[in-house]
């Protein structure tokens, strides 16, 4: 069922797990994390980014193609414009279908972070769309960012934040950054900043990004500190490459379909992993499909001249 972000982190939010947020940038790639989320009874929440739907994954294609997925699932699945900061893609998330967006005002003031992600919010929710904001700064693994604790977010920066953006979550510095870190590096995470930040915004939804590389004990510990969104892109697509160039290996000459069935068997399994650790396994239970019969019925009922 195709669902909202706000929807699907209020509950994760309300039970204390986390919904693993992903990305796909094809149809493998998303069959199989639909399959995974199926299969295990767990909400969804798919990422674009900017960049990724400038240099491939366009929304007009891959977004129409999760809501289908979607609608043949009995698990909630949302789509997210992840780190919009353009307003030129922000206003393509808008066109082309997206139900939530993140806008990553974390390099702007904080005065300025405020008032442009409390003009999306305001924006976003009269188009019954979710959005997130970012406070602290989740940055690269590659410059070594997430060692750097002044991107932290701040517990009393955050509580006003939310309060005076309207927000449906809130993306969190506390030790994580994206991309592939330097192999054997294990990020450390600040647990205690996790639960007073989480303790600061009244207990709503909050997100973790840089997922991938940090560690199953790691992911574990956050999500019992409050988080209840994970992303993980990295690692999904770390998978499916490795899949790939593992039957590449053993028969060069394997058919570019059985590559893609590799693929998305690897994304699959990555996600399933992913699921388990967020806790959201099984969790697709709180969650109805809304009967839109009566609603339908209304809308198009023909007037009388009485």
């Amino acid at each position: 069922m195709y669902s909202s972000l706000k929807t699907i982190l209020t509950d994760a939010a309300r039970h204390h797990y986390a919904v693993v947020a992903t990305s796909a940038i094809n149809m493998e790639t998303a069959r199989g994390i639909v399959s995974a989320a199926t299969e295990k009874k767990a909400p969804v929440i798919f990422l674009l980014g900017q960049n990724m739907m400038r240099r491939h994954a366009k929304a007009e294609l891959l977004i129409p193609m999760i809501k289908t997925l979607a609608e043949y699932s009995p698990v909630p699945i949302a789509t997210c414009l992840d780190h919009g900061n353009q307003e030129e893609r922000i206003m393509y998330a808008f066109r082309n279908g997206f139900n939530s967006l993140m806008f990553d005002g974390s390099l702007l003031s904080f005065e300025e972070n405020i008032a442009r992600t409390r003009h999306l919010a305001e924006l976003c929710h009269q188009f019954d769309m979710g959005i997130e904001g970012e406070l602290g700064h989740v940055g690269m693994a590659a410059n070594g960012d997430e060692k750097d604790e002044s991107l932290y977010t701040k517990p009393e920066d955050a509580a006003r934040f939310v309060k005076e953006t309207g927000v449906d979550c809130l993306a969190v510095a506390v030790g994580t950054a994206h991309g592939e870190y330097p192999k054997g590096f294990i990020p450390h995470i600040n647990f205690e900043r996790i639960k007073e930040i989480k303790a600061a915004v009244g207990g709503m939804p909050i997100a973790l990004h840089g997922g991938s590389g940090s560690g199953d004990e790691n992911i574990l510990k956050a999500v019992e500190a409050g988080i209840n969104k994970v992303n993980v892109v990295t690692d999904v697509f770390l998978a499916c490459r490795n899949k790939i160039n593992e039957l590449l290996q053993a028969n060069p000459k394997t058919e570019y379909m059985d590559l893609m069935i590799g693929a998305e068997h690897a994304a699959k399994e990555l996600v399933s992993h992913w699921i388990d650790l967020s806790g959201s396994a099984g969790k697709a239970e709180h969650f109805k499909p809304i009967d839109k019969t009566g609603l339908l019925s209304e809308k198009c009922a023909i007037g009388t001249t009485e």
